[in-house]
């Protein structure tokens, strides 16, 4: 599966996971938080390939929680059911 995070269509953490939620399949009763996100990102058989558009967006609007959510994104790709690639 593939997906993209788009930085621009982010304004808030609650915009950020409705839009994990959207692109990445995740259970709409998913955590709203990263570590439910990377118990999702990490089961094995639903291995998935995640874009990252514009991350500096991200920081601008986020700030520290897009360096954890970058962070969480980087941790589930060394799981190898995630291949990350940010742009």
């Amino acid at each position: 599966m593939r997906a993209t995070i788009n930085g621009k269509r982010v304004t808030d953490k609650e915009s950020l996971h409705a839009l994990l939620r959207q692109k990445l399949n995740l259970p709409q009763d998913c955590g709203r938080n990263l570590d439910a996100v990377y118990d999702l990102l990490t089961e094995p058989g639903k291995d998935r390939i995640i874009t990252v558009k514009h991350p500096e967006l991200l920081r601008q609007r986020l700030g520290d929680y897009a360096d954890r959510l970058f962070r969480m994104l980087k941790d589930a790709s060394e799981s190898g059911h995630v291949k990350l690639i940010i742009k």
